[in-house]
């Protein structure tokens, strides 16, 4: 029954979502924020549609341990995510102060910029398009602008900024990214410092989801045994749910406040 109910939910989440077709039409004129949270609503409806299947095949209480089950799976699997989107951000911005530094190093050396960029982007693929549209003639700084919109990459946005500045001025670009490169390197050891600082806050948050399983223990250690009130009494599988609801929100809620504000770039 429950195989079946996954079935079904996959297949409810298929069938609500949009047409391929569709959805690339929209992705070109959709913001990416507003797509993930269309994403979101064909699996919510799945997983819903599963539960019900669950609690309708086997009763209120299977309902109760699949809820439990999914939250706390679902808990996990949104902060392995988040941490690894955050993770992947944070090797691109490294990525871009690397990528200034490099540029405004081969420009001091008296390379001219179309063959400092392409040098540059040997080691730097974030810079590997840019490259490309300076070889062919086209809008370097345009391209960078584009390539900044993606997670991590906004310092790319800061080069084409000097880039186009100095195209249209004709003043020298070796001197306005090496002064890009000083502040987006200070900026990445603030941006460590303030990790340094949320490592204490996210470490609480997982403290928070030990604390039930070291509440069980507790009870073993005085001499009872919650486990089998938890799973043989309907009163402590409702507990079991409240638990975990309630562990997840506060764990969610910690990473949420434990994540550093990004201001304009």
């Amino acid at each position: 029954m429950i195989a079946v109910a996954a079935i079904a939910g996959l297949a409810a989440a298929l069938a609500l979502g949009p047409a391929p077709a569709r959805s690339l039409e929209r992705l070109r004129a959709t913001p990416p924020s507003r797509i993930r949270r269309r994403r979101r609503w064909p699996a919510v409806l799945g997983i819903v549609a599963a539960l019900a299947l669950v609690g309708g095949g086997l009763g209120i209480r299977a309902l109760g341990w699949a809820v439990a089950f999914a939250v706390a799976g679902g808990t996990v699997a949104w902060l392995t995510i988040s941490h690894r989107a955050a993770a992947r951000e944070r090797r691109a911005a490294a990525e871009c102060a690397e990528a200034a530094t490099l540029l405004a190093s081969l420009l001091r050396s008296g390379q001219i910029p179309a063959e400092a960029l392409s040098t540059a982007a040997e080691d730097c693929p974030a810079l590997a398009t840019a490259a490309a549209i300076a070889r062919l003639g086209g809008d370097v700084a345009e391209e960078l602008d584009s390539a900044s919109a993606r997670p991590g990459c906004a310092g790319l946005g800061r080069i084409g900024a000097a880039w186009r500045v100095c195209g249209r001025s004709g003043a020298p670009i070796a001197p306005v990214l090496s002064l890009v490169a000083d502040a987006l390197r200070r900026e990445r050891q603030v941006g460590a410092m303030v990790e340094a600082e949320l490592a204490a806050a996210r470490m609480s948050g997982r403290i928070m989801a030990a604390l039930p399983f070291a509440a069980v223990g507790l009870g073993f250690a005085a001499g009872v045994n919650p486990v089998d009130f938890l799973l043989g009494q309907p009163l402590g599988g409702f507990l079991v749910l409240v638990g975990t609801v309630l562990t997840a929100v506060g764990v969610l809620w910690i990473d949420r406040l434990a994540r550093p504000t990004r201001g304009p770039s």
